[in-house]
């Protein structure tokens, strides 16, 4: 008997990024959920996305390659979800490279100023957390906990890492165009990450869909029924794919549990569908998927 589609998760964090479970321990959770297929998309970064792959073939889960570039644009801070991605691209390894150059040198600058507050941190220990993934405000939040600075994560960043806060400084992005690139040229789909989090998510369509836009993250636990029935209907008339992801960050049961929102089998099909042409067109193998 043929296996019952569980949905598609395909928005999430590893602690190669600003996630605290590790990439195996991310797929072992997909297949918990019930999960038929997961991506990951850590920061800036597709360091995790070995481990994940092999975890989540292991479980049963197919796995996508993902990332999520920040990006700048018209002021705003926007995210732009890579799917179905080739992490091996050398052209988006070079960009990401200098991108966690830059994110370890606002860590670094972070670390500095609170410790003008009279907070010192251990670079060296925040540092060996990252890893080779992508530094971040979260990294330093934790690291305020773990030192008994403050009581909890959402007091570090509203009292010190937010912006215009004593300890917040700027992260370097990629704009619109470039993100959009970058991911199509590394084979993958370009798909705006949770639209109603913008004051515009119309707008930010209407420019990107020149650029290449592929499709929006329509469902997220951010959005409520009324934005997520809004952002389907300007799928709809842009002739957009249409993704889910539950925006996991960890830990397991915490808010936004992995699955929390999931793509059902057609959409899910529409995308593999698209991704599989994406690569085809470039030369490159199929996806893990398909």
């Amino acid at each position: 008997m043929a296996r019952t589609f569980g949905g598609a998760d395909l928005h999430g964090h590893s602690n190669r990024s600003d996630g605290v479970e590790s990439p195996a321990r991310y797929a072992a959770l997909a297949a918990e959920a019930g999960l038929s297929a997961s991506a990951l998309t850590d920061h800036d970064a597709v360091a995790g996305l070995p481990e994940f792959e092999a975890a989540a073939l292991s479980a049963g889960v197919v796995p996508v390659a993902g990332v999520e570039l920040s990006v700048d644009h018209g002021g705003e801070d926007v995210h732009l979800l890579g799917l179905f991605i080739d992490p091996a691209d050398t052209a988006l390894l070079g960009k990401l490279s200098l991108f966690r150059q830059e994110r370890d040198r606002r860590g670094e600058k972070m670390v500095d100023r609170l410790a003008l507050l009279g907070m010192p941190l251990d670079l060296a220990a925040i540092r060996a957390v990252v890893g080779d993934g992508a530094f971040g405000r979260p990294h330093v939040a934790r690291a305020m906990v773990g030192a008994g600075y403050v009581a909890s994560f959402d007091e570090a960043f509203e009292g010190f890492l937010t912006r215009g806060k004593p300890g917040y400084v700027p992260k370097a992005k990629w704009t619109l165009a470039e993100a959009i690139s970058a991911v199509r040229g590394a084979g993958g789909l370009a798909v705006l990450a949770h639209p109603a989090c913008y004051a515009d998510p119309e707008g930010i369509v209407a420019a990107a869909v020149p650029m290449g836009l592929d499709g929006v993250e329509a469902l997220h636990p951010d959005h409520g029924p009324a934005a997520e029935e809004r952002l389907l209907a300007l799928a709809r008339s842009r002739s957009l794919l249409v993704s889910a992801g539950s925006d996991f960050h960890g830990p397991a049961g915490g808010e936004k549990a992995l699955g929390l929102r999931r793509l059902p089998e057609a959409g899910w099909e529409a995308l593999l569908g698209a991704a599989r042409e994406r690569r085809r067109e470039g030369g490159r193998p199929a996806p893990l998927a398909g």
